[in-house]
Parts: structure tokens; sequence; C-alpha cells
């Protein structure tokens, strides 16, 4: 390909299609008309000689070649917006919106008080979050849809960077009044009860029953929920147990009958960090986001 003789213009153009699966929305997004979008979308597909996008009831999906060609076209529009943005960013005059991909726990503990944090210096600045509760790196961030993600995460894919922001511990929750569960909360009561576990697929295991497995024991699960957050209501309106971050477990014990007791077991402590893509690294914009989530992080 003679990339002299090539419209950089419709990489923008790809950009918005793989990112909003919809010519009308990608039209909005780069302000051109649906026509005009259309126009570039037919002259992708001549480039590449592949129809890139193939449309469904639901919008457009992208094909295989679309999917190999999203992170290269991504990444070398950041490095071109780089290049002609200059190299410093102003908070307090910033209007840029930045998207965190992040689970309902992060939003409920390191939300708020990044927000104030934000607002007292950048107040022009917004955020977004995308729901995200698996244990790890969503896409997104690498296909530059989300700035980076914050949360649990088990590894590191390559070409991203990683910071370690807060450890969590976990409490065991049950409600007021539970008749198996009196002044302390042993292993063999602990056991013989139904648990409530946070879980993104069916038939997933945790680091509780890791540490279970490993003294010989296991537990019954009788209910899976995707949310961090459903589950203190959940546990104070039956006779299940659960065991979540202290820092989830704590706030809802004040507002609803529930007890705290110490797991009675030994279990590891969660790690809590973000993720971005190693092309935002050096961007000031980015360095300044990763400055204020680390400070919010050092103080809870």
């Amino acid at each position: 390909m003679n990339i002299t003789a090539t419209n950089l213009n419709l990489f923008v153009a790809f950009d918005a299609l793989i990112t909003e699966h919809s010519v009308s929305r990608a039209a909005k997004r780069v302000g051109i008309t649906q026509s005009a979008m259309s126009n570039s979308l037919r002259h992708l597909r001549e480039l590449f000689d592949d129809p890139l996008f193939l449309r469904t009831s639901h919008g457009i999906v992208p094909t295989s070649r679309a999917r190999e060609l999203a992170l290269p076209v991504r990444d070398a529009l950041r490095l071109l917006e780089r290049a002609l943005n200059p190299a410093v960013f102003d908070p307090a005059a910033s209007t840029r919106t930045f998207v965190l991909s992040t689970s309902d726990y992060v939003e409920f503990v390191l939300l708020p008080q990044l927000l104030s944090h934000i607002t007292k210096r950048a107040p022009g600045v917004r955020i977004q979050t995308l729901p995200w509760g698996m244990h790890q790196v969503p896409e997104e961030v690498a296909r530059g849809q989300a700035d980076l993600m914050i949360g649990f995460y088990d590894k590191v894919p390559a070409y991203h960077r990683e910071a370690l922001l807060f450890e969590e511990r976990y409490a065991c929750i049950v409600r007021k009044g539970h008749p198996l569960v009196r002044d302390k909360l042993t292993l063999r009561t602990y056991t013989s009860l139904k648990h409530i576990m946070v879980s993104q697929s069916a038939g997933a295991t945790s680091g509780i029953d890791r540490a279970l497995a490993e003294i010989g024991r296991s537990r019954e699960i009788g209910l899976r929920v995707s949310h961090f957050l459903n589950v203190p209501t959940l546990v104070s309106s039956t006779d299940m147990i659960a065991a979540l971050s202290r820092r989830v477990a704590e706030p809802f014990a004040k507002m609803l009958p529930l007890r705290i007791f110490e797991p009675p077991l030994r279990l590891r402590t969660s790690r809590i960090g973000m993720v971005w893509h190693e092309s935002l690294e050096d961007d000031p914009a980015h360095r300044w986001l990763r400055g204020m989530i680390a400070e919010v992080s050092a103080r809870l």
C-alpha cells in the first residue's frame, strides 16, 4: 500500500466505525454526514479489499480483517494526535473526558473521592465509566475506547503498563439475628452455610475456594450475582453468608441489619490497580489522570 496516495481521514473514519458499530453514530463522532461516512467505508473496502464491516439487525460488526486492523490503526492515530497536540496539559482549562473501565466496587470505593479531587483542580474535566467486573484487562483499553482500567486483575497483557493502587481485605457478613451465627464465626459454621458469590461467569472459583481447598474444605454457593453492591442487601434478608471487600461491608453494615466477622480462615488480600496502554505512557493528560488516581488511592 502506498501511503502517500491514501487519504488519512479514512483511518479516522475506520476508528470511529470500529468504536461505534454504527455508520450514523460514527459519522456523528467525527462530525460528518452519514452519506460521507458511507462513502469513506466504500473507499476503505476498496483500500483493503475486504468488506471490513457487515450489516446486522443490531448495526455493523467488524470482519476478522477489521479486528486485526483496529489496534494498529488506533495506535497510529494516537501517535499522530500526540505529534500534533502541544506536549502540555492544563487541568484548569481542560474539557477532556476520560473513560475508565471499572467495576461497581471501584465506583463505590474510589469514584466519589476521585471526582471531588478532580473537580477542585480541573472543573471542566469529565469522567465516564464503562462497566467491567472481570479479573482481566478489557480490550477497550488497547482499542483506545477506555483510558485505563481500575480494579482486580490477574495479569497484564503485552504492551500495557500497570500500577498498584491499594490492597483490600475480606470481611464476612451475615444478617443480624442469624440462627446459626452467634458471637463468633467458626470455620465449621462458615462452611455449613450457603454462600453468595460475586462472579461474572458460571462455575468460576475464587481465592476463597482455593483457600478452602488448601485445608481440605469447600463451600456451597447458594447464589451467584454479578455486582458487589447487590450482596449486602441480599445477605440482610436471607440466611446466606458472603465474604466481600471490607470497604464495601463496613458502610453497608451501618445502613442494613448486618454483622461483620473476620473470615475463619486465612485469605490473601486483593490487589487493586490501574492498567493502561503503553501508547499513553507519556501523554501529559494521561499522566495527570494517573497521578490524581494514585493520590486518592493513597488516602483510602
